[in-house]
């Protein structure tokens, strides 16, 4: 059964490229475009690893997973690892993320992001 990863990012261009990406690989790629909608959906269903965007309107990654994270633990579910994506030099946003998971700026090249996931697959 192929490993499911999320991937969060406002930017529907990044969660095609993303997801087409990890399909190609054989992974079972989930894209989401809003926190929120992540948030439900981790709610439902089995997930290995997160990759999310640092920057969003509304609720941002940090906290994404924060709450993700806060649901896991509810139910007694493992931890999932994370791959926060960002394009911004954002240093106590990307400080903040570190805590929580891998910090990648962007552009992101497909070998190098492949290697880091499969790290943590």
């Amino acid at each position: 059964m192929p490993k499911n990863i999320l991937v969060i990012d406002d930017d529907g261009m990044v969660t095609k490229s993303l997801c087409a990406l990890l399909n190609k690989t054989g992974l079972s790629a989930h894209p989401e475009n809003n926190g929120y909608d992540a948030i439900d959906k981790i709610k439902g269903m089995h997930v290995d690893l997160i990759v999310v965007d640092i920057k969003m309107p509304g609720i941002d990654g940090v906290e994404t997973v924060k709450k993700i994270k806060e649901i896991l633990k509810s139910k007694n579910k493992a931890d999932i690892p994370v791959i926060f994506i960002t394009g911004y030099a954002d240093n106590q946003a990307n400080l903040e993320a570190e805590k929580l998971g891998e910090v990648i700026m962007k552009p992101l090249y497909s070998k190098e992001f492949l290697e880091r996931i499969n790290h943590y697959l």
